[in-house]
């Protein structure tokens, strides 16, 4: 994408993310598979020992991932859920998501 695009433009979903099976991620989004938005140009090679991959773009490289044993809502992803999220059909869930997690606490 040239960076001089409008930022709508760049906040566009650019790729799907591969959701384990029945793992937390497809829970919360209820799907197997999601569309994303995508600006990195990094991400992780080697995941810790608690890290627990749960989606991963067309590439393979790891988009969704959760802290085995971690006490709370302890989960991340590769893309900007914070982009649009009152309206995007995946950033609302995860969000939602999150705001349970604290009521629970």
């Amino acid at each position: 994408m040239p960076p001089d695009g409008t930022i709508e433009e760049k906040f566009e979903h650019r790729h799907t993310v591969a959701l384990t099976p029945d793992g937390k991620f497809a829970q919360i989004f209820n799907s197997d598979e999601i569309l994303v938005n995508s600006l990195h140009g990094q991400g992780i090679c080697i995941p810790g020992d608690r890290v627990i991959v749960e989606g991963r773009a067309p590439d393979n490289t790891p988009e969704a991932i959760y802290i085995e044993g971690a006490e709370g809502f302890a989960i991340a992803v590769q893309w900007h859920p914070e982009w649009n999220a009152e309206h995007d059909e995946v950033s609302r869930p995860l969000f939602e998501a999150f705001g349970a997690a604290l009521r629970d606490r």
